[in-house]
This record gives structure tokens, sequence and C-alpha cells, in this order.
């Protein structure tokens, strides 16, 4: 089946909650006494109700976020979305005495996706990763009963994509094109995240060892 005719009513499916985001520079000194309401007055306002806060700390840096809760599912963008916000991180750098905010979001252009990463003090793009784009045919083959059911006979056939996952410690991106018995066809945006133990474990910074040998 050819999906051109239905695409622009096409509907991009993307469970950004797999996604790992490990792109953030260098911040600020000692840890603050409220780190969540310190990240809160970088947004300049921006709108972060329900969305869950973190924080972590080592001698180098401090890290406060807040999440968006809806990438922990399949997220619906129709097709006049712009695209969704998947939380911000401030960072700080307590030897450089320095703090930086950055806001993550996925970019909706058209049939296209993009993870982008923007440094809110500067409004400079400092990362964007294209997603690959779902080609105008059905793949997986076939027409499926429902979204979940295209989805699970992809991932029946995706071992190569965890595999590289697990090889790089990186997540892997994949493109569906889902066409259903009742006519309908997705677009859907897949993430494949590592799941080897050496991937998931953090790992300090390192400069290295000296053994002495008498």
């Amino acid at each position: 089946m050819n999906a051109n005719h239905n695409r622009s009513g096409a509907v991009s499916y993307l469970p950004i909650a797999l996604l790992s985001l490990g792109l953030f520079c260098s911040c600020d000194t000692t840890t603050p006494s409220d780190p969540r309401a310190e990240l809160l007055g970088s947004l300049k306002g921006e709108n972060v109700d329900g969305y869950l806060f973190a924080f972590n700390e080592d001698e180098a840096r401090t890290t406060s976020s807040l999440t968006n809760k809806a990438v922990r599912d399949l997220v619906t963008l129709g097709e006049g979305d712009s695209g969704l916000v998947l939380g911000y991180t401030r960072v700080k750098d307590n030897k450089a005495n320095t703090a930086s905010t950055y806001k993550s979001e996925v970019v909706k252009k058209d049939a296209s996706l993009a993870l982008v990463v923007t440094e809110l003090e500067t409004n400079k793009v400092i990362d964007r990763t294209a997603f690959p784009a779902a080609g105008p045919t059905c793949q997986p083959p076939g027409q499926f009963d429902d979204l979940n059911a295209c989805i699970d006979a992809f991932e029946c056939t995706s071992g190569a994509l965890l595999c590289e996952a697990n090889r790089t410690c990186k997540p892997q991106f994949a493109a569906l094109t889902c066409c259903l018995k009742n006519g309908q066809i997705f677009s859907v945006h897949l993430v494949f995240r590592p799941t080897r133990i050496r991937c998931l474990i953090a790992v300090p910074d390192l400069e290295g060892f000296v053994i002495s040998r008498n």
C-alpha cells in the first residue's frame, strides 16, 4: 500500500521516554539550598506544571532537571503540532563557578522530527539529531489491526538496532510506516536504548591510574 495519499493526515508517535540525553556542558558552584527554585528561576517563565524534578551532585558538578511526564509513553504529534519539550536541565560546575540551563525538545516540521538541545542563556542550539524519515510504503510490510501490532512486528526483527545500542551505549533510532486494516497510515518513530549493564552504570570522571611496580 502506498502511504502518500494519507500521510498528510498522519500522526507521528514518539516513545521519547526512551531517549537518553547526555548533552550537557559546563556550569556553577556550590550546592544550592533550593536547586529546584534555582532551575525554575532560570527558565524565564516556561510552563513546567506536572514536570518531574530530579537532582544529582558530585564533587565536580551539580545537576537539577525537570522532565515532562508525557515522555514516559508514546506521544501523539498531530498535523498542526510543532513538537514537544522533553525537559530542562541546569548544570553547575563547582570548580569554574559557572552554570548553564538547557532545554531538550523534539521539533516537528512537516513529517520530519529532530531532537534539539538549546542553551537557554544564549538561545544557542548546541545539538541537533535528526530522526530517520518514515518511507512511503508500509514498513513493516502488511496491514495490521492496530499500531501496537505493527510495532510488535517490527521489534521482532529489530535485533540489530538493540545490538548496536548495546555496542555503542548510545540509543538507536528507527522509523516505521504502519498501515492499518482500516485504511489509516501512521509514521512511527522508535528509540532503542541500551540494555547491557555496562551501559547503564554511570562511571565517574577519571583521569587515570598509576601502579607502583617496586
